[in-house]
């Protein structure tokens, strides 16, 4: 390298004035100031793009009914994520085919940022399956989970089921005949899956538009039994009795009831974008998000309502919905 320079040299002093020849030097210092000067425009146009974002409301969908999980999480979220934003956070719902509704005006949605919406896992992903319902759940812009809870079976008060060998003794003593409610294709696979574990058949009944809808087919009287998840069975259990939790261990908000250990039933609540929605508006989303589930009063009423609290990162999101989509799809 210093030979060439050295010949470089001797042929500049016969060159014109104003004509030279580069040397390896001189290629390697303009190589890095081009660097230098291509990040600097990179990260200044990233500022850029999420520079005064938020500047105007931002719309979340809910695509279940109000008081079920999605309204109760859009809720808790809603005041944290508006401080942290600095702007207004409109809820609006969007409901019917087991969110389907709701997910494809999501889907439909400009990618800008400005809309959001509950995702359920693996809901959205059982929802969509075999089906063409406008939307692909591992499509979506995703900006994190925040809580999760496990299934749970629930009864009217006045049930004559008033425990979960009793309910057994009588599905299997009359195959088919116990009715049973959940929401959309979701309540199904979960209470499919429980009544081949206990080794029992079921008559299930579809229900449209979120847990919300089922309670009161519960408090009359209109089906014998509910298919949903824990949160909700801790909402509702000075209403409605819960005849068994699904996982290895007891629901600290539901205590003394019996957990079906094979059962793997659980049911995640998050938050999402857009398909395409620019990273760095997602990342702010995200920040947000972190910052409103860090409230202690967020997390105690996470708690209290028989959930655990989750936080995630962009990359963990899309890869837990990555994982159900893989689980679930086939």
């Amino acid at each position: 390298m210093r030979r060439r320079n050295n010949l470089v040299s001797a042929v500049n002093e016969n060159l014109p004035k104003g004509k030279k020849m580069k040397t390896q030097h001189d290629y390697l210092r303009r190589g890095i100031l081009g660097a230098v000067a291509g990040a600097f425009v990179a990260i200044t146009a990233g500022a850029a793009g999420a520079a005064g974002y938020p500047d105007k409301p931002i719309t979340f969908i809910v695509p279940y009914s109000p008081g079920g999980g999605s309204d109760q999480q859009a809720r808790r979220l809603q005041p944290g994520l508006e401080k942290a934003l600095g702007v207004k956070v409109r809820i609006v719902y969007k409901t019917g085919g087991g969110g389907a509704v709701g997910f494809g005006e999501l889907w439909r949605s400009k990618n800008d940022g400005y809309t959001i919406s509950n995702v359920v896992v693996p809901n959205i992903v059982i929802t969509a399956k075999g089906k063409d319902v406008g939307f692909k759940p591992g499509k979506f812009s995703y900006i994190g989970m925040t809580a999760r809870a496990v299934g749970a079976l629930m009864v009217p008060k006045n049930s004559r089921f008033k425990s979960l060998d009793q309910f057994v003794a009588e599905a299997k003593a009359n195959p088919g005949k116990i009715t049973v409610a959940g929401v959309g294709s979701t309540g199904k696979m979960n209470m499919g899956d429980l009544a081949n574990i206990l080794g029992i058949k079921h008559a299930y009944v579809p229900v449209s538009g979120g847990v919300g809808k089922m309670i009161p087919m519960l408090l009359g009287n209109h089906v014998d039994a509910g298919m949903t998840a824990s949160s909700h069975a801790t909402k509702h259990k000075a209403k409605l009795n819960t005849l068994a939790v699904a996982g290895p261990s007891e629901v600290g908000t539901l205590p003394g009831i019996p957990n079906v250990k094979k059962w793997g039933y659980m049911t995640t609540w998050g938050v999402m974008a857009p398909p395409g929605t620019p990273a760095d508006r997602v990342k702010v989303l995200n920040a947000a998000l972190l910052k409103a589930t860090a409230d202690p009063k967020v997390r105690n009423m996470v708690i209290k309502n028989g959930l655990q609290p989750m936080r995630q990162t962009v990359a963990e999101a899309a890869a837990y919905v990555a994982a159900a989509v893989k689980k679930h799809s086939n």
